[in-house]
């Protein structure tokens, strides 16, 4: 599975490292290229915009700092939205808020591929040994064809399923979550 990865800062870039440590073929994008020298050099790909990114990976992952910068990544014209199609994954791992990460999921999902949430805990230091906790929401046969390369990011992965309700979408742990007490989020 080659991957995508787009946000080399202080979390992506060791969540990245990680990958490719472990063998994972990586294509990757920052708006700072050195920050993506140290991955390069170890035989990542750069890719030239987001949209290229998404054309040439299965798997695109996006770690921002901000939903602002999220949705210009995702949304540009040669962003990550126009290089997606069916049978692709967006696993969203950037600082944003449930509002911005919903209306891109839309979005996503109108091209024919599958969004996934998956928020992070344990900040840089706990990203740069695989010790960083990822909360994963969405489609659940999506996260389960993702789910073995998570074994080399983080300590936990519980997946969330996502129901709609009359009061908006709920996000509840699977019966197989260590996380069940979590409930709603």
């Amino acid at each position: 599975m080659k991957i995508g990865f787009i946000g080399l800062g202080n979390v992506g870039a060791k969540l990245a490292g990680s990958l490719q440590r472990n063998g994972f073929e990586l294509v990757v994008r920052d708006l700072d290229r050195s920050a993506a020298e140290p991955l390069l050099a170890g035989g990542a790909a750069w890719a030239d915009s987001p949209a290229e990114l998404a054309r040439s990976a299965e798997l695109i992952i996006t770690c921002l700092p901000s939903p602002a910068v999220v949705s210009d990544v995702m949304e540009a014209e040669d962003g990550v939205i126009a290089g997606l199609a069916p049978g692709k994954t967006w696993l969203e791992m950037s600082t944003t808020d449930e509002s911005e990460v919903r209306r891109l999921a839309a979005l996503v999902e109108a091209t024919g591929a599958v969004p996934l949430d998956g928020p992070v805990s344990g900040g840089c230091h706990r990203a740069a040994t695989g010790n960083i906790a990822i909360f994963v929401g969405g489609d659940r046969a999506a996260f389960e064809a993702a789910e073995f390369l998570m074994d080399y990011l983080k300590s936990r992965a519980p997946f969330w399923k996502k129901e709609f309700t009359a009061d908006g979408a709920e996000w509840v742990a699977s019966k197989d979550s260590d996380e069940a007490a979590l409930g709603r989020w």
